[in-house]
């Protein structure tokens, strides 16, 4: 299984790593879900995430959908550009928030 890393800092801001793929998602979100009870605006940076999939835009706009339903902003920053180019192949790149 592939690897990944959670920080989370007390301002929203939570940090990402690894890989983000199939193997790691479904235990990425579970471990980020309740992130959501609390702020009013979550920001996840992307910059140490060294690989990542279509799988990682399907969490990404579950996290979107999550965030919705519990009034909070979310905002994605330092997108990988392997990442940002995939968005754009399947036309999401709008839809992400990313600043």
């Amino acid at each position: 299984m592939a690897d990944f890393n959670v920080e989370v800092a007390t301002d929203g801001l939570v940090k990402i790593g690894g890989v983000l793929d199939l193997s790691t998602v479904q235990v990425l979100k579970k471990q980020t879900i309740g992130l959501f009870n609390g702020p009013s605006e979550i920001q996840f940076d992307l910059s140490a995430v060294s690989q990542s999939n279509s799988a990682a835009l399907a969490l990404m706009l579950e996290w979107l959908k999550i965030a919705q339903k519990h009034q909070v902003s979310l905002t994605f920053s330092n997108f990988p550009e392997h990442l940002l180019q995939l968005a754009s192949v399947y036309g999401i790149e709008q839809d992400l928030n990313i600043i």
